[in-house]
């Protein structure tokens, strides 16, 4: 497992700490001369004094505003994670990966910076996040990320509302999907614009516009790339404690610039989105909330991957007692992001996921998900005879959380997941446990 490293920030130039987090490395000797410089005498210089003294000003300033907007303000997180996979490149039985390990220890270390404030009638939020990902065994799989995310929820007067992000994320792609042992990072971008205006106390309508960019690194997989616009209008009914009913049509247009136009593969699409969604609570105790559409794709040239059902996502959580509460889902989704970044595979998918909570620091909770997949459409990373077909996989697992504080908490999982298919070669069986501790302050 790679080492990381830390550098106390108020010790050293903040250049040789921002690089040491992003990309764990030991401090070079070389380099700018550290602003803590100590004088002969064994005092510390004016600059240095200076330098505390505005580090520490700006750290309370921070803390009481914070706490004054009840967590809002300049806050600062670190995370880290040890992991063990059992089967790192979802292999199957008796398969050897060409390099690596087929089982592997990985850290996980992540130190991010938000800060957020209303202003005015405005609401501004920004967050970013450094990441290092360093395997024992499979070093080659070693990569820095960088998140970020901007938000500002804006307002006009009383009747308009609405919303403008910016978000980026980077992760490594697994290997539920893709095969090989070649390191892929992911890139995905978006943009999004949102607004509504209240015609009555309760009605209103709205617009939105959305661009979104995903992408690998090297040319690991270019026949993933893809772009994707889109633009959607809704109208809805706002109820008084809150809750939202809303009907609306979108219409993306996506694109795969890598892929060659050709009735065998999928380069241009044009998808259009009906949907009602919303939130409902029928008792004290139980909520619910989701959306039930109905989605039609059309390809330029590939007019055997179209695709036109019904489509949804229905989420309900219910307090069965003082210290039990029990979660579910049932979905049916085209290319569900949390599946697949960038394909087109209906996932059906339902889920359980029951917790208790032991005390106020300690939660218990486990989870069981099965899901099945139909390859209905080419998702680009099959050969043409194998596109059509399905394939089924389950998930368990268990996990405990210990809130120590409100700054800092810990959490241990375990978790095991297989996957049955029509093709012996994408069958697997993996077992996975981490430990996990978070600090924010």
């Amino acid at each position: 497992m790679g080492s990381a490293y830390s550098v106390t920030c108020c010790e050293s130039d903040r250049r040789t700490t921002l690089a040491c987090c992003g990309n764990p490395r030991p401090p070079a000797v070389a380099g700018p001369r550290p602003l803590c410089n100590i004088r002969r005498d064994g005092s510390v210089n004016n600059r240095f004094r200076r330098y505390l003294a505005a580090a520490s000003a700006g750290v309370a300033w921070a803390s009481a505003s914070a706490q004054s907007d009840g967590g809002r303000g300049l806050m600062f997180d670190a995370f880290q994670r040890f992991s063990y996979e059992s089967n790192l490149y979802r292999l199957p039985d008796g398969a050897r990966p060409a390099r690596g390990a087929r089982s592997d220890l990985l850290s996980l270390t992540r130190l991010g910076a938000s800060y957020g404030r209303p202003i005015g009638l405005q609401d501004v939020s920004v967050a970013v996040g450094l990441s290092a990902t360093r395997y024992r065994e499979s070093d080659h799989l070693d990569f820095d990320g960088v998140d970020a995310d901007a938000r500002w929820k804006w307002t006009v007067g009383r009747a308009w509302h609405g919303h403008l992000l910016a978000m980026q994320s980077q992760s490594l792609s697994g290997f539920d999907d893709f095969s090989g042992d070649e390191r892929s990072v992911n890139t995905y971008r978006r943009l999004e614009f949102a607004g509504d205006r209240a015609i009555t106390p309760r009605w209103f309508v709205g617009a939105g516009a959305s661009h979104t960019d995903s992408e690998y690194s090297d040319d690991t997989r270019p026949d993933a790339d893809y772009r994707a616009r889109g633009l959607s209008l809704r109208g809805g009914y706002r109820r008084r404690d809150g809750e939202r009913i809303v009907a609306s049509i979108g219409r993306t247009r996506g694109e795969y610039p890598n892929r060659s136009a050709s009735r065998f593969t999928d380069r241009e699409y044009r998808q259009t989105d009906y949907r009602v969604s919303g939130s409902w609570s029928p008792t004290g105790i139980t909520r619910l909330s989701g959306y039930l559409g109905y989605v039609t794709r059309r390809y330029e040239f590939a007019d055997n991957r179209d695709f036109q059902g019904a489509v949804g996502r229905i989420e309900m959580t219910w307090q069965a007692g003082g210290k039990l509460s029990i979660g579910a889902h049932l979905r049916r989704e085209l290319g569900a992001r949390e599946d697949l970044v960038d394909n087109y595979v209906v996932t059906e998918a339902v889920a359980l996921r029951p917790s208790w909570r032991v005390s106020d620091k300690l939660e218990l909770a486990s989870e069981f998900e099965y899901r099945r997949r139909d390859f209905g459409g080419d998702p680009g990373f099959l050969a043409e005879a194998e596109s059509d077909r399905s394939e089924n996989q389950t998930r368990i697992g268990l996990s405990a959380g210990y809130r120590y504080s409100r700054s800092l908490g810990f959490n241990a999982s375990l978790g095991w997941e297989a996957r049955n298919a029509d093709s012996e070669s994408r069958e697997f069986e993996a077992t996975t446990a981490s430990v996990s501790a978070n600090l924010r302050f």
